[in-house]
């Protein structure tokens, strides 16, 4: 009877159900291949389906043969793949570049990104990873990736940026953009490059005047907001996760340096320089070399140089052939590794990350060493109705930075212009000199870094916030945080005794700065959230307080009897003594507001207005109001609009702002006096030179320096209580879209701004008494520009995928209105202001070649040290005579247009990405002209000079040579096209096998990889430098890096 029954029931049982089996899987991210924790794995058509595990892994019961499973997650693209008898799956997920459901951070509040209708570019973090590790910033990652976005970079090991802008220039100030970090704002770039890169959430420009206009006074540059992992999807269960990365890095400036000539070469540049001057060459440098030439200025000919074999005539000083870039620079190595631990489950959160960094350097005895941690701990409580958590991050370092010497010439400077004839070392073992006649008075670059090297800035920053979220009622939150932003500097100046040929030094002396910052903030908001039919609407309100402190103390004395770095402290001085200190402080307080409202996901709105009051405005001005307001209509769901078509997604943005800048100091508003008591400006600024410049206001009749005299004031900045605000008015049109069934998708931006009341500190007059100046609204700018950004995805069955994307960003900056008496501090004339420019335009003479002869000067408008072989100029205004009237702008030293491109292949297991980027219309001085297209008297030179014009030789752009009659006038000589594209960075990875590397302690990921930076570049053709991001000979290169970098996930 079973029997029967059994045979019976199996008659009317599918046959597909025959073959159900239990499946298993992983669930990873095509961007990093890490798990996805959460990820809902479904077969189709049926409810049968659970969440992935923390590690991304997956178990599913009963699932036919012929099935089809359906994977999911939010951000990234949905994919069905058949089960086909399989058993174990290893399924990657693309990210989604539409990211319709993604949520992003904007201020005191999220959004869903397809509600966006500001400017605001949300950072893909997977690429930068890699190079943060490699700089230990991972601002400079940024470089070239978010249109609009422009980062210069240092060659400095502490990996800081120079300067960074968004949209360009908004005031004649300080143009740093504000930073906001786990819901605290600092104006303090350090904070943001000290994070560890595994530990960033998300990352988010804010860069129109309607998006960033929340943070009021703060935003008038534009704002990033960072926000670092704090929770985890466990699916109930407490389980952690540890992630290990580890770096090394070999930096080399060697692309970098200038070709610069030998002993023997820079004999004959100053042989044909003085002949061409009419000067014997034996008279300014016979104690250097012996010319053996006809004497003959009509018809010069150089039958040999020789070196004369001592420098100085010094026995222990033999002539050197040094190649100082080469000694004073060596290859350098950044070490960089980082451990976290993080998970919990679905009711609390916890991370703890640890990091050190070392950069060795490339300018001898320079360096750098970090310590960091972050804590990250949240908890819900009383059915997840009150969450509290706080978000920490600590950094300790160190760093020896490129030093001066005692002219305060900087070492990398020194570098490429110290002659080669003085020797690194004499036959004494002694650091080599200038000696005698003929050379300058600048040190061994080498030996001022050996001097040096117990110089030290250290600095601690302690960042974060303690935070508490309440659920009052359905869809209404009470969130309060009290944040902190502290940073404590200490930098050690030892400045010892130099004996260095005739360059001597023969005081030593100890400087120590130190300062303390504080920012204290205090946030309270409410968000609510509404939902009615096709009718959503979210209401944010809050206020904040900010308090900001400020001291500082220096310290200088002179006389140690004994240099070694435990004794230069301040006790030990025998001579002179001067403290310094100051203190400041200043308060913001806000109210504000937003409320954002959609229709059946269609029509998209937002308001915002944020009162701000800030003590460094007098009473009648403190308060100023910043409103801003935006519409977006995704026009892809009406129902008229065909998305089968090429366009699948559309959606128009059109927003007004308001934002405001306050960063003029604390006390701009005051008249503030000060007392002087020193006999020169070396106590208040130390400097070689400044020994000779008495500043003093207070003497006292016993020589004491005790300022007993009441006259010892000096007003040093008028009153102005009647400063206000700075104000940003910007509008913004955007256009979102998706083509190709979203395979490709992009965004354009164009966007008008004009800032007033600009808050200036224009120079007074000395007439007026005691150079006092005064801080003033006084200035007008415009700016108009452009951002283009476009993607496009796709992976195949067999494993192959491929991502490329680009950026686009251009802006013109223009000066609309300038004081009378500001104008004389700008570029321009009378005639031909300032006005209608850019605030970085060079204003200068343009050139017309060489002049060929003699008759071709005569030809020529008259021009003052005209000779042939020298630059001819331009006579603009036609009157015949070459003079100041002459000049123009002739270029802006800002780009025209920025741009980037990424390209991202993968094939199983293989990863590889080359990003490279450029700018494009901008002019900049080559430094390298000035070494290498005119010779210099006491300082090397460049071989351009070796085919410098003569009369046999006029098929070239370098002026015939001279010591005395250089025409170095601001012209387009000196300032050329430094536009360039640039390979940033290269890198291919492997991760090994989930099933080969789980056996080894649980490990769920490991990933191997090799990356170069600042590989190689392309210029324009009359570009003769290396990098054409170095446009400062006084700052230490922007190496070429190469890492092999390590991944580690258990």
């Amino acid at each position: 009877m079973k029997l029967k029954l059994l045979l019976l029931l199996m008659t009317f049982v599918p046959l597909g159900l025959l073959a159900q089996e239990q499946i298993k899987g992983t669930v990873t991210s095509q961007d990093d291949g890490m798990p996805l924790p959460g990820a809902s794995v479904v077969v189709a058509g049926t409810t049968n389906g659970t969440t992935t595990d923390f590690d991304g892994n997956f178990t599913l019961d009963e699932v036919p043969s012929d099935a089809t499973l359906s994977i999911s997650y939010v951000g990234f693209l949905k994919i069905e793949i058949p089960v086909n008898g399989q058993t174990t799956f290893n399924i990657v997920l693309q990210p989604d570049a539409q990211m319709l459901d993604e949520v992003v951070l904007t201020g005191y509040t999220t959004e869903r990104k397809a509600d966006l209708t500001g400017a605001i570019t949300v950072v893909e973090l997977g690429p930068v990873e890699g190079q943060s590790l490699s700089s230990g910033n991972a601002m400079q990652a940024l470089q070239g990736r978010v249109p609009g976005l422009f980062v210069e970079k240092s060659g400095n090991p502490n990996g800081t940026s120079s300067r960074i802008l968004i949209r360009g220039v908004t005031t004649l100030g300080n143009n740093d953009p504000l930073y906001v970090i786990d819901g605290v704002p600092t104006v303090r770039q350090e904070v943001f490059s000290g994070l560890n890169p595994s530990t960033i959430e998300s990352v988010q420009v804010l860069k129109d005047a309607s998006a960033s206009s929340i943070y009021g006074s703060r935003a008038g540059n534009g704002v990033i907001i960072v926000t670092t992992k704090n929770s985890t999807k466990a699916g109930g269960e407490e389980k952690y996760r540890v992630s290990v990365n580890s770096n090394i890095s070999v930096q080399s400036e060697k692309k970098q340096r200038y070709d610069m000539l030998n002993s023997l070469q820079r004999g004959e540049a100053l042989w044909r320089a003085s002949v061409n001057d009419g000067a014997d060459p034996a008279g300014g440098y016979g104690e250097i070399y012996n010319f053996d030439w006809n004497g003959d200025f009509n018809n010069p000919v150089l039958n040999s140089v020789t070196l004369q074999p001592f420098v100085g005539g010094d026995a222990n000083v033999p002539a050197g052939d040094t190649d100082w870039q080469k000694e004073a620079y060596e290859t350098g190595y950044v070490y960089n590794n980082e451990v976290s631990v993080s998970g919990g489950t679905d009711k609390s959160f916890h991370l703890i990350n640890l990091g050190h960094l070392k950069n060795t350097g490339i300018l001898k005895h320079t360096g750098y060493e970090r310590f960091s941690g972050k804590l990250n701990s949240n908890f819900k409580l009383f059915n997840d109705k009150l969450k509290i958590g706080l978000n920490t991050a600590f950094t300790s370092s160190d760093e020896t930075l490129a030093s001066t010497d005692i002219g305060s010439a900087p070492t990398p400077a020194l570098a490429i212009s110290l002659v080669p004839t003085i020797p690194l070392f004499d036959s004494n073992g002694n650091y080599g000199g200038p000696l005698g006649a003929g050379y300058s008075d600048r040190n061994n670059p080498v030996l001022m870094q050996y001097l040096n090297r117990w110089d030290n800035t250290e600095r601690t920053n302690i960042f974060g916030n303690v935070f508490a979220e309440l659920q009052i009622l359905d869809n209404l939150t009470f969130r309060t945080s009290i944040g902190l932003d502290f940073g404590d500097y200490k930098r050690k100046d030892i400045e010892p005794r130099v004996a260095n040929g005739f360059v001597n030094r023969s005081n030593n002396r100890l400087i120590l700065d130190t300062n303390k910052f504080t920012s204290v903030v205090f946030t309270n908001t409410l968000n609510y959230n509404l939902e009615l039919g096709d009718h959503r609407f979210g209401l944010l309100v809050g206020a904040e307080s900010i308090k900001n402190d400020f001291d500082s103390v220096t310290a200088i004395a002179d006389g140690f009897a004994v240099e070694t770095e435990s004794y230069f402290v301040l006790d030990a001085a025998t001579g002179a003594r001067t403290n310094t200190g100051r203190s400041s402080g200043s308060s913001l307080l806000s109210q504000f507001g937003k409320l954002n409202y959609a229709f059946a996901d269609k029509y998209l709105a937002s308001v915002t207005v944020r009162r701000d009051g800030s003590s460094r405005f007098g009473e009648e001005n403190r308060y100023g109001v910043f409103p801003a307001a935006t519409l977006g209509w995704r026009i892809s769901r009406e129902d008229f609009f065909n998305d089968e078509g090429a366009v699948s997604d559309l959606k128009f943005r059109a927003g007004y702002g308001e934002v405001g800048n306050q960063s003029i100091g604390d006390l701009a508003r005051f008249g503030l006096y000060e007392s002087r008591y020193g006999p020169n400006q070396d106590q208040f600024v130390p400097d070689f030179f400044n020994q000779y410049y008495n500043v003093g206001t207070a003497y006292d009749l016993g020589g004491n320096n005790g300022g007993t005299l009441p006259s010892g004031f000096v007003s040093i900045q008028a009153a102005n209580p009647a400063l206000k605000w700075e104000t940003t008015k910007e509008f913004n049109f955007g256009v979102d879209f998706g083509l190709f069934n979203n395979a490709v998708v992009g965004t354009f931006d164009y966007f008008t701004r004009e800032t007033s009341d600009i808050l200036i500190t224009p120079p007074i007059a000395s007439v007026i008494g005691e150079g006092q100046q005064r801080v003033l609204n006084g200035a007008t700018t415009e700016t108009k520009g452009w951002e283009l950004s476009v993607a496009y995805s796709k992976t195949w069955d067999s494993g192959f995928s491929m991502a490329v994307s680009t950026n686009f960003g251009a802006f013109k900056d223009e000066i609309t209105f300038l004081p009378e008496e500001v104008r004389a501090g700008f570029p321009g004339t009378a005639e031909n202001s300032i006005l209608g420019q850019s605030q970085f335009s060079i204003f200068g003479y343009k050139t017309d070649g060489l002049f060929q002869s003699q008759a071709d000067i005569d030809a020529s408008p008259a021009q003052v040290g005209a000779r042939p072989g020298g630059l001819k100029f331009q006579d603009l205004n036609g009157d015949n005579v070459i003079d100041s009237d002459d000049r123009d702008f002739i270029g802006n030293t800002l780009p025209d247009l920025e741009y980037g491109i990424r390209l991202d292949l993968g094939y199983k297991n293989f990863d590889f990405s080359i990003f490279g980027s450029g700018v494009a219309g901008r002019i900049g001085q080559d430094p390298y002209i000035f070494w290498n297209n005119f010779t210099q008297g006491r300082e090397n030179a460049g071989l351009g000079v070796l085919n410098a014009w003569t009369p046999t030789n006029t098929d070239t752009d370098i002026p015939s040579l001279s010591l005395a009659f250089n025409d170095q006038r601001t012209s387009d000589y000196l300032y050329r096209k430094n536009s360039y594209f640039k390979i940033r960075n290269l890198q291919i990875g492997y991760s090994l096998p989930e099933e080969m590397i789980s056996k080894f302690w649980g490990m769920t990921g490991l990933r191997v990889y090799f990356q170069g930076e600042n590989l190689f570049w392309f210029t324009p053709n009359d570009y003769i430098g290396s990098d054409p991001e170095r446009t400062s000979v006084d700052n230490i290169p922007v190496p070429t890096v190469l890492s092999l970098g390590l991944n580690l996930n258990f």
